[in-house]
């Protein structure tokens, strides 16, 4: 029910019959704008594979193990995420457990009732690892660079 709040509050807004700033009432929108999580929470959170796995990056792309260490970030891409939505919807959808095994294997992505926000990007809403992306100034590249 809280996911489907959001997407009401999103699509047709709450109306507030007054408030301090405004006597005869606003109409408001809200959004989830960051989910600020350590690794393993958001790797739950976002229902992505866990961190040991070959999709161990949940802004780009990347694959595999054997491309932890690249520094060669000009060719890396930004997950897309009608991509991710739609492998999440596969999975979902998958008419056997075995055929979600073979998805979430492939694509590294499950299902989350997070999907259901039209304006769910993972890629650019996960903040991860607060208490150190805070000292190292990640957190202040992730929301003026990569939300805008």
């Amino acid at each position: 029910p809280l996911i489907n709040d959001m997407v009401d509050s999103w699509e047709c807004g709450v109306k507030f019959s007054k408030t301090a700033c405004y006597p005869t009432g606003r109409l408001t929108r809200s959004a989830i704008a960051l989910a600020v999580c350590n690794l393993p929470a958001t790797r739950h959170l976002a229902a992505f594979t866990g961190t040991g796995s070959h999709f161990y990056c949940s802004t780009c792309n990347c694959y595999h193990k054997t491309t932890y260490g690249r520094v060669d970030f000009e060719s890396w891409e930004l997950w897309d995420k009608d991509r991710l939505r739609e492998y999440a919807k596969q999975w979902r959808d998958a008419a056997t457990t075995s055929e979600c095994e073979r998805l979430f294997k492939d694509h590294g992505v499950r299902y989350s009732e997070l999907w259901c926000l039209p304006y769910w990007d993972p890629p650019r809403q996960l903040v991860i690892d607060p208490m150190h992306c805070i000292l190292e100034g990640l957190v202040q590249h992730h929301t003026h660079n990569l939300l805008g």
